[in-house]
Formats: structure tokens, sequence, C-alpha cells
């Protein structure tokens, strides 16, 4: 499996993560504005259990229907980077079932930002990639121990732990070091699995004696 490198568009290089699951998160200016857009109208959602972003259904009030895969990696890639943020609990109608699902916020400042993206002529480019390659991590195993807390476990005997940290998850390495925030533990397994040196793979959560993989 190749990982990448690219100029990433708010700041320091950042590795773009894939597997064979699905696409990478973007760092396509007009995807990015895309999400933000999605969020403003008709609204998105956040299942924060699974990770799952739920995009509203304007003719169907409390009912939601899954955003692509790629939009939900960009959406969770804007959640890390604080460019969206969850709001409040709603009890949202998906798929034949009902459950709490947390809104998705646009913040003024991402609202600001977009839209002096779209008075650019033209909305700018990603830059080229270069390549470089990576170990893939295999299936990194999240151990939810307690609420808002869970342990991460990758290969070579490394990992970290996850704390809820506010509506956010902080994250931590083996040695108790500030890693980064994440906006969920799956989240937070791919931001550890990239400090140590991995192209993160699928992650498997096993919380209150069930297992939910993506």
């Amino acid at each position: 499996m190749t990982g990448t490198i690219q100029d990433a568009l708010f700041g320091d290089p950042v590795a773009v993560e894939t597997d064979e699951h699905g696409p990478a998160a973007t760092q396509d200016p007009a995807e990015v504005a895309q999400a933000v857009k999605l969020a403003q109208d008709p609204g998105l959602f956040v299942i924060e259990r699974t990770g799952r972003v739920l995009r509203a259904d304007p003719a169907r009030p409390g009912c939601a229907d899954a955003v692509s895969r790629h939009d939900g990696d960009t959406v969770a890639q804007l959640l890390d980077t604080g460019h969206l943020k969850l709001g409040g609990a709603h009890h949202i109608h998906h798929a034949g079932q009902e459950g709490p699902a947390r809104s998705v916020l646009v913040p003024k400042t991402t609202r600001d930002m977009v839209s002096r993206w779209t008075h650019l002529r033209p909305v700018p480019k990603p830059r080229p990639a270069t390549g470089t390659r990576r170990r893939s991590s295999g299936v990194i195993g999240v151990d939810v121990v307690q609420p808002g807390k869970a342990l991460v476990i990758l290969p070579a005997g490394v990992g970290g732990t996850v704390l809820r940290d506010g509506g956010r998850y902080r994250v931590e390495d083996d040695h108790g070091h500030q890693v980064g925030h994440a906006s969920s533990y799956r989240a937070a397994a791919r931001l550890l699995a990239r400090h140590h040196g991995f192209e993160p793979g699928p992650v498997e959560i096993e919380h209150e004696h069930r297992i939910y993989r993506r």
C-alpha cells in the first residue's frame, strides 16, 4: 500500500490516508468548500459511535441519509482540523433505524475562508503530491475501556490512549505525550498510526462487547 505526502491545505504537509476500504480525505479546496456547503444546507450529522456522516433530508424532518465515504472522510478531516465543529445531539431516523447524532457546525472563520475562495479565479488547485512509501498498519485495534477512554493497539507493541476532552478527543502516545486532537475514536486511531510512521489501515473498535468495523 502506498501513502503520499501532500502540501496541506491548512498548514504543514500531511500524510494522505488511504486504505482498501475507500478513498482518502481530500486536499482539494473545491471539495472542502462543497463539504462546508452541505454542512450549512441541508445540514450534516455525525453518529459518534461509528463516525458515520449523515446528510439531513429537507423533505423529511428528523431523517437523514448517509453521505459517500469520500465526503465522510472530508468532513472528518475538517472536524479534526477544527474547521468544522460538533454541535448538539439530535434524534435522527436513518436507514430504518433511529438514534442520537450530533449536528455539524460551521464556524464563522471557516465560512469566511470558503467565501474568500469563491472570489478567487480560479479556485486554487492542490499542489501535485510527491510519493513516499509507508508500511501499512494493518487492522488498528481500539479498545474502549470506559466511557470517554480508549486504548489504541498498533503493530510492534506501539499505540496510545484516547481521552474525551470536551467535544473532541485528546490523543496521547504510549509515553503519555500529546499527539493532537481528533473528532472520534476512529480518527484518533488513524492519527496515532501516522504518528508512529504507519499508513493507517482499517479500524476495528470494540465497545461494550460489540465490534464495529469500517
